[in-house]
């Protein structure tokens, strides 16, 4: 069988179960078994192996039961990184992307605004860290900054630890601990989060791939929604160096309340970015 057949008949088995992505979610699953890109994949055509074959089919079966294709292949691409994700770590999204985009315009815009620092003497604090994806992208970007994430979970931070050796990054150190707790006594020019902000009455409408297997403890935020910005924004000007920046990712409707809350904690140049969408969905502001 030719590749682009059996990217049909799986886009077809995808589809007969319900999958809604299910042209974009067969590539990857089929393109990752046969370990090919996808340019290659169209342009060329191969004959498939038997063997490959059933890999696919056993993949298929997975992603007809729910499971995410990123926990299928283990893995998933974030500003140039390879980021490994499975059960118990949240699949970085591409609205956090743009959260680690504008975290290193911050640094590259604050790096000669605050005592006469280079880069080279950043220090980053990334909060709810997860799968560490933003720490990362900040250690790739900055790579004599020192950067932080801390994690309640166990399981997320050893993908955290796992991703930054799979990225020879050895400036990002991973400490397990509720948000600022790991790290009292110190100071940061820049901190940056993606925080649980889902409504906790919410979480039973989201899609069954994300409700059925993405921890619960990295989507849920509380009855509105806001109880970790709340957290955040009321210790984050103790961990401030003077003129040090927090960015943080956003929900789809959070961006008013969020910014009242910044406000109300005295921090200045409070502003928030939209995504491709025109959504609010970056709150950055500076001590």
């Amino acid at each position: 069988m030719r590749l682009l057949d059996l990217l049909r008949k799986s886009t077809q088995y995808l589809e007969a179960a319900g999958i809604e992505d299910a042209l974009p979610d067969a590539e990857m699953l089929v393109f990752d078994a046969v370990k090919m890109d996808r340019l290659d994949a169209y342009v060329n055509n191969p004959e498939v192996k038997s063997t490959d074959s059933a890999k696919v089919r056993k993949l298929l079966q997975r992603r007809a039961k729910g499971e995410p294709v990123q926990y299928i292949i283990g893995h998933i691409e974030f500003l140039g990184l390879t980021i490994n994700v499975g059960k118990g770590v949240l699949i970085p999204r591409p609205e956090t992307e743009l959260l680690a985009e504008e975290a290193i315009r911050a640094v590259g815009s604050q790096e000669a605004a605050v005592n006469n620092k280079t880069t080279n003497l950043f220090s980053c604090l990334d909060i709810c860290t997860g799968s560490g994806c933003i720490a990362l992208a900040l250690a790739k970007a900055f790579p004599g900054a020192a950067i932080y994430g801390t994690d309640l979970s166990k399981e997320a931070l050893s993908f955290a630890k796992k991703n930054a050796k799979a990225n020879d990054l050895e400036n990002a150190m991973f400490l397990l601990g509720s948000l600022f707790e790991p790290v009292k006594g110190m100071t940061f020019d820049l901190i940056t989060a993606n925080p649980p902000y889902i409504r906790r009455d919410e979480i039973e409408t989201l899609q069954p791939e994300i409700r059925d297997w993405e921890p619960v403890a990295a989507l849920d935020g509380g009855q509105d929604g806001m109880d970790f910005y709340r957290a955040i924004l009321s210790s984050a000007g103790d961990y401030l160096a003077p003129g040090g920046r927090a960015v943080l990712e956003l929900g789809y409707d959070q961006a008013e309340d969020v910014k009242k809350i910044a406000k109300r904690q005295g921090f200045n140049d409070v502003a928030v970015i939209n995504d491709y969408a025109g959504i609010g969905r970056i709150l950055t502001v500076r001590r």
